[in-house]
Order: C-alpha cells, then sequence, then structure tokens
C-alpha cells in the first residue's frame, strides 16, 4: 500500500514539475511583492500567493481527468482513498511549501517595515493557511461528484469573491491599500481556532472526496 501511494505521489510530483512549476514561481513572485507591500500592514499578495500554491491538487485533478488517467486508474491496483489520499497529500506539501515561502518573505519584510511586527506576522501565517487549503477543501470533493468543469464555475466564484474582497479592502481604506484581510483585534486564541477548524474542514472534505470518488463518471 506505502509504495503505490509513493508511486502515485511520484506520478503527480512528475505534473507538478514538468507542467504546473509555474504556479510555484508564481507564487514566489507574488511572495517577493507581498515583502513590498506588507510595509503598510497590507498583506494581501502573500495570502494570495498562498491560494496559488493551493490550486496544485486541481490542477493535477485536472490533468488526470483530461488525459483519462481517471479512467486508466480503475485497471491500476490502487484503491480510490489511494488516488484521493495522493491528491489530499499534495495539498497538505503546497501548504507547507506557503507557509515556509511566507515566513522567509515575511522575515525578510521585519527587517525592513515596522508595520510588521509579531501579530501581523502570526495573522499573515494563518491566512496563509486558510488560503491554500481553501481551495481543495472546496473544490476536489465537488470535481469527484461532478466533475472538474462543473467545480471549475465554483472556482471562478471563489477568485470573484477573494476579488471583491480586495476591493472592499482597497475602498475601506483612505491610502488604497488592501489591509491584513483578518481584524486586527483578532486574538491569539481566535487565529488557532480559524486554523484549527481549517485542517477539521480539510479532513472532512477528504472523507467526502472519498465517498463521491467515481460519481462524476455515472
Amino acid at each position: 500500500g506505502v509504495c503505490r501511494m509513493k508511486g502515485l505521489l511520484l506520478k503527480d510530483a512528475y505534473q507538478i514539475w514538468h507542467y504546473a512549476k509555474g504556479v510555484i514561481v508564481a507564487a514566489v513572485v507574488m511572495m517577493g511583492a507581498g515583502v513590498v507591500t506588507i510595509m503598510n500592514g497590507a498583506n494581501f499578495f502573500i495570502v494570495y500567493a498562498g491560494f496559488l500554491m493551493g490550486m496544485m491538487p486541481m490542477t493535477l485533478l485536472a490533468y488526470d481527468q483530461a488525459s483519462k488517467f481517471s479512467e486508466y486508474s480503475a485497471a491500476l491496483p490502487v484503491t480510490k482513498e489511494q488516488l484521493v489520499g495522493s491528491k489530499y497529500i499534495i495539498g497538505l506539501c503546497g501548504l507547507v511549501l506557503a507557509e515556509a515561502f511566507a515566513a522567509a518573505a515575511l522575515g525578510v519584510a521585519s527587517l525592513h517595515w515596522t508595520a510588521v511586527d509579531h501579530a501581523l506576522v502570526v495573522s499573515t501565517l494563518v491566512q496563509v493557511g486558510v488560503t491554500t487549503l481553501l481551495s481543495s477543501t472546496i473544490l476536489l470533493p465537488l470535481s469527484y461528484r461532478f466533475g472538474y468543469e462543473k467545480a471549475k464555475v465554483v472556482l471562478y466564484f471563489i477568485v470573484g469573491a477573494l476579488a471583491a474582497l480586495m476591493g472592499f479592502s482597497v475602498a475601506a481604506n483612505e491610502d488604497g491599500l488592501v489591509r491584513n484581510l483578518l481584524p486586527q483585534s483578532i486574538s491569539s486564541l481566535g487565529l488557532l481556532g480559524i486554523a484549527v477548524a481549517a485542517l477539521a474542514l480539510y479532513a472532512l472534505s477528504w472523507r467526502l472526496s472519498v465517498a463521491w470518488y467515481g460519481k462524476a463518471e455515472q
């Protein structure tokens, strides 16, 4: 079982390297832009880079469905739990990578800008984690149940909602900058609760995807 899961993860890693590494490059560029824009407490670019990293499992699933791998996998000695699990493990790897990039960007920013204090760093790291898990939590179960094309409509809605949030944040600030997307008054305990809730929803999404695996083809 472990060897089969390792094989699926190696397949996904190969696809990322050859077809989706541009997403990682884009996330790194946005993190770099975030180092500059966070000088006034505006962390949107760093948080949105996490959202980009979180798109990796959906991108891989789209390749699987387009290449008919989802159909070929029925002939492979792998279970649906392993097929689904590989995508969610990739999502967790994306979370770790996004947090590492964000921590590096915030570390550099804290050396140059007084606005980057401990509270903003912790709040931003939590937001990066939540946005990295967001798309997989919502879209992977929908893709397994209804197919990627229908789930993509929900993706467009999420991107539109984030853009609207950015627009409202800009409108609310006189200097035209997107501030910390969470209220500054949220306590450390509140941030911990948000992080735990995001991970719990991710685990629930994982179970739901296993239950719905293959439903889109029926």
